[in-house]
C-alpha cells in the first residue's frame, strides 16, 4: 500500500538547511494500523507530508496505492489527494463560512467520487458519528476545539479513502469523546482502511500493527505490538 524507498527531504530556513528525513525506508501494508511516535520536531508530520503529496522528497520516492507520486503534477496530486487519502489535521483546517455539514459536502464535491444524490445523507451520517447530529448547521466559530476536530475527521472519511492519516487526531477530545474516535477508527480499520496516525499520547501497542519511532529524521524502531498475554 505504501512504499518509500531512499527518501531525502531538506528544509532551507534562514539560510540554514535543515535534513527533516533522512534515507527513509518504509512499507505499509493494505489494512495495517500505524502509529507514529517521536518528539516534536523529529520529523514525524514531514513524513505524513510525504506520503500524502502535501510536500515533495528532496530525493527518493514514494508509491502509494500503486501510484508513484513523483510522477504526478500538483493538480494531479491534489485530485489523487481527495480520491485516496483522508487527511485529520492537527489545527483542522476548515473553511470557516461553511456550516460542519457544508465542510463536509465540501470536500465531496472537489473529488466527484460519492453520487451527487447520496451526498447529503452520507455527510450526515458521517457527523452522526463522531456525535455532532445535533451541531451539522453549526459555524466552526460555533463550535469547540474537539467539535471542529470532530467535524475534520467526518471530512476525512467523507471520500471513502482507502488511508487515513491523522495528525494528533484525539488531542483536542475529551477521553470520551477520543474514544469514540478511536473506536471509528478501529472499525474503519476492520473493514479494510489503512490508518496512519500521529501522537504523542500513551501507546497501547495491542491497537496497532506497527509502531514507528522516528528521531531527527530517523525511523530508528518499528515494534510489532505486544500481545495481550504479554501485558
Amino acid at each position: 500500500m505504501i512504499e518509500i524507498q531512499q527518501l531525502e527531504k531538506y528544509y532551507e530556513t534562514t539560510g540554514e538547511r535543515v535534513h527533516a528525513l533522512k534515507n527513509t525506508n518504509l512499507s505499509i501494508n493494505q489494512g495495517e494500523n500505524v502509529v507514529i511516535v517521536g518528539k516534536s520536531g523529529s520529523g514525524k508530520s514531514t513524513l505524513l507530508n510525504m506520503i500524502s503529496g502535501i510536500d515533495r522528497p528532496s530525493s527518493g520516492s514514494i508509491t502509494v496505492n500503486g501510484q508513484n507520486l513523483n510522477d504526478l503534477k500538483e493538480n494531479e496530486l491534489a485530485l489523487w489527494r481527495g480520491s485516496n487519502i483522508g487527511i485529520v489535521f492537527q489545527f483542522y483546517q476548515l473553511l470557516p463560512t461553511l456550516s460542519a455539514l457544508d465542510n463536509v459536502l465540501f470536500a465531496m464535491s472537489l473529488v466527484n467520487k460519492i453520487p451527487t444524490k447520496e451526498r447529503k445523507a452520507k455527510a450526515t451520517r458521517h457527523l452522526e458519528e463522531v456525535g455532532l447530529g445535533d451541531k451539522i448547521s453549526k459555524f466552526p466559530n460555533e463550535l469547540s476545539g474537539g467539535e471542529r476536530q470532530r467535524v475534520a475527521i467526518a471530512r476525512a472519511i467523507a471520500n471513502d479513502p482507502a488511508i487515513i492519516i491523522a495528525d494528533e487526531p484525539t488531542g483536542n477530545l475529551d477521553s470520551k469523546t477520543g474514544e469514540q474516535i478511536n473506536n471509528l477508527f478501529d472499525k474503519l480499520n476492520a473493514e479494510g482502511t489503512t490508518i496512519l496516525t500521529v501522537t504523542h499520547a500513551h501507546i497501547d501497542h495491542v491497537h496497532y500493527d506497527k509502531v514507528i519511532h522516528i528521531e531527527d529524521g530517523i525511523l530508528n524502531e518499528m515494534m510489532q505490538p505486544q500481545t495481550e498475554a504479554a501485558l
